[in-house]
C-alpha cells in the first residue's frame, strides 16, 4: 500500500514539475482529433481510408510540387512513399529525396515517417538517408501498426 502512495506522489510531483517549466505551458497535445496527418503516395492506400474512419485526420495527395506545399505545412505528421513521389524535388532518389529534404527543413516541427514494400536492406548507399527520417514502417503493414507508429510519434511532437 504504501508503494502505491508514494507512485501517486510521484506522478503528481512529476506533473508539478513539468507545469512550473514554461515551456510545458504552450506545448500542444496532440490527439488523434487534432493531429492532421498527411499521406504522399501516388498510389491509393486502403490504409489511408481505415485510419480515416477509426478517426484520424488524415489527409493524401499523390505528389508535392516543392516541400512548402501547403498540405505540407498544415501536417504534424507526414508519410511519404519510398517511389514514385518527389520526383519534383530528387528525380534520382524520388520519395527518399523527398523524405530526406522534408527532415532538413521540418524536422524539429514535424514527424517525418518514410514507407514502401521495398526491402531496404540490401541497398547500403540508400540507407545513409533512409536512416535519417524520424520513423518507417512497411506499406504492406496492418491499419493497427500504422496507429501504433502514429501514437508514439504523437508523444514526440
Amino acid at each position: 500500500m504504501l508503494d502505491v502512495n508514494f507512485n501517486i506522489e510521484n506522478k503528481f510531483e512529476s506533473s508539478f514539475w513539468s507545469f512550473l517549466n514554461p515551456k510545458s505551458w504552450f506545448k500542444k497535445h496532440y490527439t488523434k482529433e487534432n493531429i492532421n496527418i498527411l499521406f504522399i503516395d501516388d498510389k491509393d492506400m486502403p490504409v489511408v481510408d481505415n485510419l480515416k474512419k477509426a478517426g484520424y485526420r488524415i489527409r493524401k495527395i499523390r505528389d508535392v510540387k516543392d516541400i512548402d506545399d501547403a498540405e505540407v505545412q498544415n501536417a504534424e505528421i507526414i508519410f511519404v512513399d519510398y517511389r514514385g513521389v518527389g520526383k519534383n524535388i530528387s528525380q534520382t532518389y524520388e520519395g527518399l529525396g523527398l523524405a530526406e529534404r522534408l527532415m532538413e527543413n521540418y524536422a524539429a516541427k514535424k514527424r517525418i515517417i518514410l514507407y514502401s514494400a521495398y526491402n531496404f536492406s540490401n541497398d547500403v548507399a540508400l540507407n545513409e538517408i533512409f536512416n535519417k527520417v524520424h520513423n518507417r514502417i512497411s506499406k504492406n503493414s496492418d491499419t493497427s501498426e500504422f496507429m501504433k507508429l502514429i501514437e508514439l510519434e504523437l508523444k514526440k511532437l
